[in-house]
């Protein structure tokens, strides 16, 4: 993935799926709590369950939604930390990524 328009065309690709699986999941979540007459407490823990996933793929749309923002900027696959080019294999697993392996790893 060297060029620009390859990597506009991942994202928007991760981009158009994540928005589909958020919905999913927020619909499924709404469907739940309709049909449920069981108990209060496993209805939480199913809610609990669907927004932790509902939160992790909001979080990936949103870095996909900067990376495509940092394309357009022209400062795509630089670390927001040090400022250094992330390495391409990280950006080939992670095109998304905004952090080197170096910062990723201060972070965590």
């Amino acid at each position: 993935m060297n060029n620009k328009s390859d990597v506009r065309n991942r994202l928007l690709k991760m981009q158009a799926e994540l928005q589909a699986r958020l919905n999913r999941v927020q619909s499924e979540n709404r469907r739940e709590v309709e049909e449920r007459d069981d108990s209060n407490a496993q209805l939480w823990e199913t809610s609990e369950i669907r927004n932790g996933l509902d939160d992790e793929i909001a979080t990936v749309l949103y870095d996909v939604n900067r990376a495509l923002v940092a394309l357009d900027a022209g400062n795509y696959g630089i670390c927001r930390t040090c400022g250094k080019p992330i390495d391409s294999k990280r950006l080939e697993a992670l095109p998304y990524t905004q952090l080197c392996v170096s910062c990723a790893g201060k972070h965590t």
